[in-house]
């Protein structure tokens, strides 16, 4: 499909260019005397020649040259002593031809009159032509290979954003799953009814996780029931151990936030809360507009834990570092991310720029 607009794109610019330039010249020449039928024919004739040498000899000959001579250097050399090359054969084509409406007189005697000086004078304009046309040629080109160019690599980077993105919302913690499993095998004799609606639970949140993976951005209302179905089934694993509170404004639950954004930090929240709280942990979730910015804060009783104090493999810095950069991917400088660090209680404050532009 490129290829063929690319194509009609050059027969309308070449079919129009030269049907221009002829009229051009021949309304400006006609000025200077009157042409007769046979002097308007050989006119014209010069210029359909030189359309077909450019559309077809020349063309080619550059599209191959493009192809076999990296160097643009190399290249603009090699096309200016060839446009040097392409003139006197145009015009001794073009006087061959024209000879057939000649007389004989000033047929025989035509190639005997000419010097360097008078064909440099009566070629100077076709010149200007093949050197001009060959500009806008290998502009134009450059020009869409440009374009291409620039589109595959935003292509590029795009997927390349993709599949960091999945990569890192799919980063959740495998304990969760094998956790909950736990629980659910424990309630299966002691609470079915429970257990039930638990596996229930479960299967809702996996279909959030896996269903709409394309999708990178969501409501926060719906990121609020998926963490709700999380948080549902940790409450029941850990009962009266934790207790928590929402505090969500109305008009920030339609904004949009990268999906799953949230849920590494209330994971880390519960994960280190209960070792480090005096139980019950307290889990306090926020959500407001404040100067343009929509504000999500999550805090929890407990302490924070240095990266240096934990050895499991994925813990609060990969769970925050994975916030980070998927904020960094969506947002790149439009966004804040803080911790407020204190003896028993540790915030995670989350500012995104309200305006929809500053998304990347």
């Amino acid at each position: 499909m490129k290829k063929e607009a690319n194509n009609r794109l050059f027969w309308i610019l070449q079919v129009f260019g030269w049907t221009a330039y002829g009229l051009m010249m021949y309304f400006l020449f006609s000025k200077n005397k009157p042409y007769d039928y046979t002097s308007i024919a050989l006119f014209f004739l010069s210029y359909l020649l030189g359309l077909l040498m450019t559309s077809f000899a020349l063309r080619y000959l550059y599209r191959f040259l493009r192809k076999k001579i990296p160097s643009i250097q190399w290249l603009m050399v090699t096309v200016f002593f060839l446009v040097l090359i392409i003139v006197p054969l145009w015009y001794f084509i073009d006087v061959r031809i024209s000879m057939i409406w000649w007389d004989t007189k000033h047929a025989s005697g035509f190639f005997d009159k000419i010097t360097i000086m008078s064909f440099l004078r009566d070629n100077f304009n076709m010149y200007i032509i093949y050197y001009g046309w060959t500009a806008l040629y290998f502009g134009i080109n450059y020009r869409i290979g440009w374009q291409e160019e620039k589109k595959r690599s935003e292509e590029a980077f795009h997927l390349a954003q993709k599949a960091q993105f999945q990569m890192l919302r799919y980063q959740l913690n495998p304990h969760f799953l094998f956790n909950s499993l736990n629980s659910i095998r424990a309630l299966v004799d002691e609470d079915s009814r429970s257990a039930k609606q638990m596996i229930t639970e479960l299967s809702e949140f996996l279909r959030y996780s896996l269903v709409d993976k394309d999708i990178a951005f969501k409501t926060l209302r719906e990121e609020l029931d998926a963490l709700k179905l999380y948080l549902s089934i940790e409450k029941k694993r850990f009962e009266e151990k934790l207790q928590i509170q929402y505090d969500i404004s109305p008009e920030t639950e339609k904004m949009k936030v990268p999906s799953f954004l949230i849920h590494p930090i209330i994971e880390n929240a519960i994960k280190y809360g209960m070792k480090t709280s005096r139980l019950p942990l307290e889990l306090n979730i926020r959500s407001l507009i404040k100067d343009e910015y929509l504000i999500i804060k999550i805090c929890n009783s407990g302490k924070w834990i240095e990266r240096q104090e934990y050895t499991d493999s994925y813990g609060t810095g990969t769970g925050i570092d994975n916030v980070i950069n998927r904020l960094e991917n969506s947002y790149r400088e439009n966004y804040d991310f803080s911790i407020d660090r204190s003896d028993n209680k540790v915030c995670v404050k989350i500012a995104i720029i309200t305006d929809e532009k500053a998304t990347r």
